[in-house]
């Protein structure tokens, strides 16, 4: 079976000031094409459809289209033959997004709700009258019965074929996902306990308070992934050839970010390490969040811990249900970050540069066994024309020359050095860059010149000191800290930005916008 993975479209996204939908709508046709050649079963697409809980009707329209023609997709026999899982983002709204999700096709599965989390979209191919769509019930998260001549109940092997189960996580925000997730998992454990609902269990977070789970993605994501393993190893009881792949959209611990994902730190704290994840016999990891391509280190055991507490660091115990799960062909659990659609910040420009700046989505095929494998997992650039980003440093004359040559059409960030602010900076670049979107002057320091505290010494080669400031900057602070008028401070701000004083006509300058500024005052 073929599984494509792909999130963070961001569709609505600006970049510069920049309308990208056209770039967006160009990647999203390539890949519906692309869905249809290479014979795609499922489509995941790990949060941040949208890149505002508010998009506006284009974006709703330009996503209809989108999933429309890839739920619309049929095999020989005129039956739906692609599954179109949705989960979503810390841009999303999760309530928005999953409106009307039991009324649409059952081969499109928006998955919003956190009380969804352990109950995966079962998906099968190839087998007679069970290829098709299910969970428990027999019926689709969607509300409708799944594709061809009937489903299954999910928990076994149904004809000849193949089986996936995608557990499809939305963003959880630590605030929100708690008490949802300290409700679920004591409903969980008391029912296998007996002992009723709120009993807390193994779940090893207490005596099943919404306070016992910490208030942190790492907490959340250790109690999402309790509810799983123990989901997964049941089925893998009936089905032990089952794929099983989780979506999840987090920041995992030694992966990395870019200028353009939004801080989701709580308690100072974005991150999820990857042992969370470990030993639960997943297959493939589908992960969103970070924009830039990449693939994540799974470990691929845990530590048995006594007494069932989480250990340090994340990693989650394994108990008696659990054994075995982490081990044999589904023990090595493959994960990546798709990255997003397009890029949206220049540090994820690529070196060389090129059109589609390295955007990729990921193709994975499961082998015979129900396993995915490293070779059998394809990183396909995304074909979106969006134009390269650059970044350029040098002189004016540099910039203006040679460099702008091979560089008049990209999208450019553009840094002049030069010892004094170069007269008509910013037209004379744009006149030699179709899309300048950054231009920033940096002055070169006068060997001469230093402000006062350069003696103290403290710097290193590029002229910052332990704390990372230079020692020109820790002396401005002291003399912003000294100052006592508008222009002292205006004055220091220019000794540090230029290594040196205004000379007279800058002074000038400077006391006439500081008197316009009281009069506005």
């Amino acid at each position: 079976m073929k599984i494509l993975h792909t999130s963070d479209w961001h569709i609505g996204r600006r970049f510069k000031g920049l309308d990208l939908a056209d770039y967006q709508r160009r990647a999203l046709d390539w890949l519906v094409g692309l869905v249809r050649r290479e014979r795609v079963d499922v489509v995941c697409v790990s949060g941040d459809v949208y890149d505002s809980p508010m998009p506006s009707a284009a974006s709703v329209d330009l996503l209809d289209d989108v999933l429309t023609r890839l739920t619309g997709i049929v095999d020989d026999d005129g039956r739906p033959a692609v599954d179109v899982i949705v989960t979503p983002g810390n841009h999303d709204s999760a309530r928005k997004l999953g409106f009307g999700a039991r009324m649409m096709r059952p081969n499109l599965h928006l998955r919003c709700a956190i009380e969804d989390l352990a109950t995966p979209v079962i998906v099968r191919r190839g087998g007679g009258a069970g290829d098709g769509v299910g969970t428990d019930a027999g019926v689709d998260d969607a509300g409708g019965v799944g594709v061809g001549d009937g489903v299954g109940t999910g928990d076994g092997v149904i004809g000849a074929g193949e089986t996936v189960a995608v557990y499809a996580l939305p963003y959880l925000d630590p605030d929100v996902a708690r008490p949802v997730l300290e409700r679920m998992l004591g409903e969980s454990e008391g029912a296998d306990s007996g002992e009723g609902a709120g009993s807390g269990g193994e779940a090893g977070f207490g005596e099943g308070t919404a306070e016992s789970i910490p208030r942190s993605h790492e907490g959340v994501m250790t109690a999402a992934m309790r509810m799983i393993r123990k989901d997964l190893a049941r089925r893998r009881e009936t089905d032990p050839a089952m794929t099983a792949v989780l979506m999840a959209h987090a920041f995992v611990t030694g992966a990395a970010p870019t200028d353009s994902e939004r801080n989701i730190a709580v308690g100072g704290v974005d991150s999820v390490p990857a042992a969370v994840f470990a030993g639960a016999g997943l297959d493939y990891l589908a992960l969103g969040h970070l924009h830039r391509p990449q693939a994540v280190t799974v470990p691929a055991q845990m530590v048995s811990v006594p007494g069932g507490n989480v250990v340090p660091g994340g990693a989650i115990p394994v108990d008696d249900a659990d054994n075995g799960v982490g081990v044999g062909a589904h023990g090595e659990t493959l994960a990546r970050y798709s990255g997003s659609l397009l890029a949206y910040s220049f540090s994820e420009a690529c070196r060389p540069p090129k059109v589609g700046n390295g955007k990729s989505v990921v193709l994975i095929e499961t082998g015979g066994d129900g396993c995915v494998r490293a070779d059998t997992v394809r990183v396909i650039p995304v074909e979106s024309g969006e134009p390269a980003l650059v970044k350029l440093r040098g002189s004016m004359a540099e910039l203006t020359g040679p460099l702008a040559a091979g560089h008049a059409h990209d999208w450019v960030s553009l840094t002049v050095t030069e010892p004094e602010y170069p007269h008509g900076m910013y037209a004379r670049l744009d006149e030699c860059y179709a899309s300048a979107l950054e231009k920033q002057f940096e002055p070169i320091r006068r060997a001469g010149a230093r402000l006062l505290g350069d003696a103290a010494g403290g710097t290193g080669v590029d002229g910052t000191g332990a704390d990372g400031m230079g020692a020109d900057g820790v002396a401005a602070m002291a003399n912003l800290r000294q100052s006592h008028s508008e222009f002292d401070v205006v004055k220091s701000f220019v000794r540090y930005t230029l290594g040196r004083d205004p000379d007279e006509a800058e002074t000038d300058v400077l006391q006439e916008a500081i008197e316009r500024a009281r009069q506005e005052d």
